[in-house]
């Protein structure tokens, strides 16, 4: 089969990176031909990796431009769904330049993409969608996070959250099949947007087990045990539970915990260790291209997100053989069994989550068991070759079912 990856979100980079890099590489041991393409520099560009094909988007922007203020000039007054809208459009016209004729099947990697390729795809040309995360409930949080003084209700109401839910059920409905990683975005798919259950397919991320063959590093700094936590620097990810959650933390000479990762809440953040006295305990280091590396010389990684799917860090921690800590919401249940590879805490608890940091800094014996087990169950969860199999299979259903129609 040639097979066309395709995201509106620029790559390399991200959990999106994570799956589809271990899919492509999984897909051309089968036999398969795979091009991933995405955009570039701000949506400025749209690509196919590893090849001379680059479209520039700006071409389009002043004619898409003039056919919203036309036909939706109420959009002027709603700044975030106006650029999402141009966007969207400015993409579709762009990817419409490329001969979607030559693939066998087009899998999308998020639902604009999806909406996009389906209006503009050839129809003997089945459409897959991967869903790696609520779309709509994203948009909450970070919404919430600028009108905090907004009831949870009215937020939900707004014209914003309305626009992405409907966008949202648009991709799922003109998917020919749905991919999900967790039974919790599996259950947001068949309950909240009402999609037939014979339409979604579940598949477990997968990573190359052969890359994780190495385990723990020996600590540099015995005396000091590292808390790990790889996330973007936003309201979503919890991290202002967590800067509290270690304020809560005894013998503070005893730890250091680290972030990895870059976002709009860093000052805020920093701020607030200051504010709490722990901003020599805790580093900000920025995106790192050694996310492996800080694996192996931490005790523990922290996740206490307020929604998140089937994130790679924890897959990767396991692997490792690093015990994680994660908040009880989305796919993050679903990833750790409770006291065996990691611990869950109650969402947006700093308390509890600093009670259960504290209990794995004060049991090295827990951690040392916990680590085998997650390594154990890792390499039995994470294996790639059942995640290409699987999808290759999808391809193959897909494809199947789209001639029957025919």
């Amino acid at each position: 089969m040639k097979i066309l990856i395709a995201t509106v979100f620029p790559l390399p980079g991200g959990g999106i990176w994570s799956f589809v890099s271990n899919l492509r590489e999984n897909l051309i041991k089968q036999g398969h031909q795979v091009d991933i393409l995405c955009t570039r520099d701000d949506n400025r560009k749209v690509v196919i990796l590893g090849s001379n094909k680059i479209i520039d988007l700006c071409q389009y922007r002043t004619r898409v431009n003039k056919k919203l203020m036309r036909t939706v000039p109420h959009l002027a007054k709603e700044s975030w769904v106006y650029h999402v809208e141009l966007n969207r459009y400015i993409f579709e016209q762009g990817v419409s330049t490329i001969d979607l004729t030559a693939y066998d099947i087009i899998h999308a990697q998020d639902v604009i993409a999806a909406v996009a390729l389906s209006r503009i795809k050839p129809l003997h040309v089945p459409l897959v969608t991967s869903v790696h995360g609520f779309l709509t409930g994203a948009i909450f949080h970070q919404y919430k996070s600028k009108h905090m003084t907004l009831g949870d209700r009215e937020i939900w109401n707004s014209f914003l959250l309305q626009y992405y839910s409907r966008l949202e059920q648009v991709g799922y409905e003109t998917s020919d099949y749905i991919h999900t990683s967790s039974q919790w975005m599996r259950g947001i798919i068949e309950n909240e947007f009402k999609v037939i259950p014979s339409k979604i397919h579940t598949h477990r991320y997968g990573v190359e087990l052969s890359k994780f063959n190495h385990g723990l590093l020996p600590k540099k700094n015995r005396s000091k045990k590292i808390i790990l936590v790889i996330s973007r620097l936003v309201y979503l990810k919890g991290l202002h539970h967590l800067i509290e959650a270690l304020s809560f933390l005894k013998n503070k000479d005893t730890w250091e915990c680290r972030i990895l990762g870059e976002g709009e809440m860093e000052k805020e953040l920093k701020a607030e260790c200051r504010r709490l006295g722990i901003e020599g305990n805790v580093k900000f280091l920025g995106n790192t291209t050694k996310v492996k590396e800080h694996l192996q010389q931490s005790d523990m990684l922290v996740l206490p997100s307020l929604q998140e799917n089937q994130p790679f860090a924890v897959i990767e921690a396991q692997l490792l053989g690093v015990p994680t800590i994660v908040s009880n919401v989305g796919g993050l249940p679903e990833m750790v069994v409770n006291y065996k590879n990691g611990l869950i805490t109650e969402r947006a608890n700093s308390r509890h989550l600093s009670e259960k940091m504290g209990y794995l800094l004060d049991n090295p014996h827990i951690r040392e068991q916990m680590s085998q087990f997650a390594v154990q169950r890792g390499r039995e969860m994470w294996n790639v070759n059942a995640l290409g199999l699987s999808m290759s299979q999808l391809y193959v259903q897909a494809i199947q079912r789209n001639h029957r129609v025919r």
